[in-house]
């Protein structure tokens, strides 16, 4: 049963979805349909989790906010004939697009269809680059081990001289010791 709004409570509906679209890091719109609410629910929690939200808006609705946001070019991305999804990205985009590439490769019926970041259109093939990232955590242990390879070299060049002057040591003590017998 669709339930009917007045005109001012859909146009503070919106004003907030706008506020949204406007304030958040970046934004990745899905469609999808026939999905379990089960497996929905699932999907939230771990975009919950990883720092983010992830909401449906009604078609009409989600228009005219992205028109009033300034974002008029993400209108033609998403299907009208399907329920239309946003993913506020609060945190780590990376994180979130491997999030919904992820259940869109488990459920047929989900579709990432684009992104919006960082003021610009994110095409549905950048979404998927984007997942195809290393995470944050990755990247810092690949610096952490960039940093870490030249004093792991040079610790191993000292060690190298001790055993060398180590091994001279006891070349010279069995010499000494062979020649004093």
């Amino acid at each position: 049963m669709a339930v009917k709004y007045g005109k001012k409570v859909k146009e503070l509906m919106v004003k907030e979805i706008e506020d949204l679209f406007t304030k958040e890091k970046g934004l990745i719109f899905s469609n999808f349909e026939n999905i379990k609410a089960t497996e929905m629910d699932e999907f939230r929690k771990k975009v919950k989790k990883s720092g983010s939200k992830h909401m449906i808006i009604k078609k009409r609705l989600s228009k005219r906010a992205i028109e009033s946001a300034g974002l008029s070019d993400i209108n033609g991305v998403f299907d009208v004939n399907k329920n239309v999804g946003v993913t506020l990205i609060k945190e780590d985009p990376v994180a979130i697009a491997k999030i919904l590439m992820g259940f869109a490769k488990e459920n047929k019926n989900f579709d990432v269809t684009a992104g919006y970041l960082d003021g610009r259109l994110l095409e549905k093939q950048k979404v998927k680059e984007l997942s195809e990232l290393p995470s944050r955590e990755q990247l810092l242990a690949m610096v952490v081990g960039t940093m870490n390879a030249p004093i792991s070299g040079f610790v191993g060049v000292l060690a190298s001289v001790l055993r060398s002057i180590c091994y001279v040591l006891n070349s010279i003590k069995e010499k000494k010791g062979e020649g004093g017998s």
